[in-house]
């Protein structure tokens, strides 16, 4: 009788193990509409509370090279935004630090427009006693000679409303950089892309590696300080 019971609890135990699986959620159970409800619940709580200093926030779709949503983006009113990458299979999140949302960032996003240019070298002041080196990077100012920073995104800086907002992944060999940290900011424009970054149009195809084309390094970084 007592290895009856034993029997039918291991039974039990190995079935709710085969189970637990099927019990998490991927990404991939949600449509776009829970995607960008779910990143909206989450900014929200995050950006709009008590004091904040922002009035609102919009969240938008965004896909990879392969017309596949990969990534959201929280754009925050008066400005501010964050790129969010979508992290595919959450099935253990439970299990793990990493949530299905990453930011790309701790801290909200800023960028600078600028032009791929082989052999010229730049220090900025990215902070007030903070400089840092660009190399191959000549950067659109403004009339008074100071570099353009925004800190709206490049689909708003665009004017970009009812079209398909892209990121596409590049191995750049200007900087070095591929995969997900060099990424093209872009919407479509017939064959072609432009890239919102330098805003030129660009041939674009998967998996390709150029030395011309303007790109954002965006860090998704799988840590539990860039959940959303």
């Amino acid at each position: 009788m007592f290895n009856q019971k034993i029997r039918k609890m291991a039974m039990a135990l190995m079935t709710c193990f085969f189970l637990l699986p099927l019990s998490g959620c991927s990404s991939g159970s949600y449509s776009e509409e829970q995607h960008i409800q779910r990143v909206r619940e989450r900014a929200e709580e995050r950006f709009l509370g008590e004091d904040s200093e922002y009035t609102g926030l919009e969240v938008y779709p965004i896909y990879n090279e392969y017309d596949e949503l990969k990534y959201m983006l929280i754009e925050l009113e008066p400005q501010g935004f964050l790129y969010v990458r979508i992290e595919k299979d959450s099935t253990f999140e439970w299990l793990s630090d990493v949530g299905m949302y990453l930011c790309s960032s701790m801290e909200l996003e800023s960028w600078m427009p600028y032009r791929v240019k082989e052999g010229v070298q730049e220090v900025i002041e990215v902070e007030e006693g903070q400089s840092v080196l660009y190399k191959n990077r000549e950067f659109y100012r403004d009339e008074n000679g100071d570099v353009i920073v925004y800190r709206q995104s490049h689909f708003k800086v665009a004017g970009i409303e009812n079209e398909r907002r892209y990121l596409l992944e590049i191995r750049s060999t200007i900087t070095n950089s591929s995969g997900t940290d060099a990424l093209i900011p872009a919407v479509k424009r017939g064959d072609q892309y432009l890239d919102l970054v330098d805003g030129a149009l660009i041939d674009y195809t998967p998996d390709m590696e150029s030395s011309t084309y303007a790109v954002e390094l965006l860090y998704f970084i799988p840590k539990p300080d860039f959940n959303l």
